[in-house]
């Protein structure tokens, strides 16, 4: 009777671990100048290029992601963290993936067009809540 238990156990928490809903999709990075004050235009282009470059790593995590997970669906959320280079400040930004964005992905269908648009809506959205 325990050995029952054990197996039904062991299997259901083998088939659910599957499923990537029981972890949050995280992405990390370590960057100065989110946390420093930007006085000159020189340091808001510094900044601005490395969003560019993390919009870019989000994508290619979130293809990574579809491809490893073929039961993504719906609206889902990354959460983009970004550390200083000492790990002591740490910012979280929860960047929304559509479920139109999902579908493209999954189908290709449109993929060319929603790639370019959620390399940009993610530049924004960063830039916006840094």
């Amino acid at each position: 009777m325990k050995y029952r238990f054990l197996l039904l156990f062991l299997f259901s928490s083998f088939s659910y671990a599957q499923f990537s809903f029981l972890k949050p999709y995280e992405i990390e990075f370590t960057s100065d100048f989110a946390f420093e004050y930007l006085s000159s235009e020189k340091d808001q282009l510094k900044l601005g290029l490395e969003a560019q470059e993390w919009s870019v790593e989000i994508l290619k995590y979130w293809l990574n992601e579809m491809r490893k997970n073929r039961f993504i669906s719906g609206d889902q959320k990354i959460n983009f963290i970004l550390y200083d280079s000492q790990r002591k400040r740490k910012i979280v930004i929860q960047i929304p993936v559509k479920s139109n964005i999902v579908t493209a992905f999954k189908t290709e269908t449109g993929f060319r067009e929603n790639y370019i648009g959620f390399i940009n809506d993610t530049y924004e959205w960063i830039l916006e809540n840094l």
